[in-house]
């Protein structure tokens, strides 16, 4: 299916508690510790410069995106979009969008993403370069769990 209309439209971050903590739930590239550690929606907190927008394709929301705004650099938090809508397209729109965002800010974009994470594929398509290589030694997965 072809979307010709694919925007983004703020709102308030609270507006995306719930969705953040089912997009958790059902995605694997979320870290398994930090995800122990916020499972209820009032208990996630944001960042002062936390920005989110809804991904609406033909006026019905599919996803969000959210960001983090900084002096000179805008960093992609979250992105998300649901299943059905995936691999036709909307993801690309979304990234141009928030590069032509960052371009009238003259900021950089920057994000991180796994070795494992599908998106890795599109994100290189628009031209993200992979500048550092984060490196994890898990001692204690049950951290969290309480």
């Amino acid at each position: 299916m072809e979307y010709l209309n694919i925007k983004l439209e703020k709102e308030n971050n609270d507006y995306f508690r719930e969705w953040i903590i089912e997009e958790w739930k059902h995605h694997n590239t979320v870290d398994s510790i930090y995800q122990l550690r916020i499972i209820k929606p009032e208990e996630l907190t944001f960042e002062e410069n936390e920005e989110y927008f809804k991904i609406m394709a033909d006026n019905k929301m599919v996803g969000f995106i959210g960001i983090q705004n900084y002096p000179k650099e805008i960093f992609i938090y979250r992105l998300f979009l649901n299943e059905k809508y995936r691999n036709q397209g909307i993801g690309t729109i979304v990234l141009q969008q928030m590069i032509d965002i960052a371009k009238k800010q003259d900021k950089d974009i920057t994000l991180d993403v796994s070795e494992e994470n599908k998106a890795r594929d599109l994100y290189e398509r628009m031209g993200f370069k992979t500048q550092y290589r984060k490196m994890v030694l898990k001692i204690n997965d049950n951290l969290y769990e309480n």
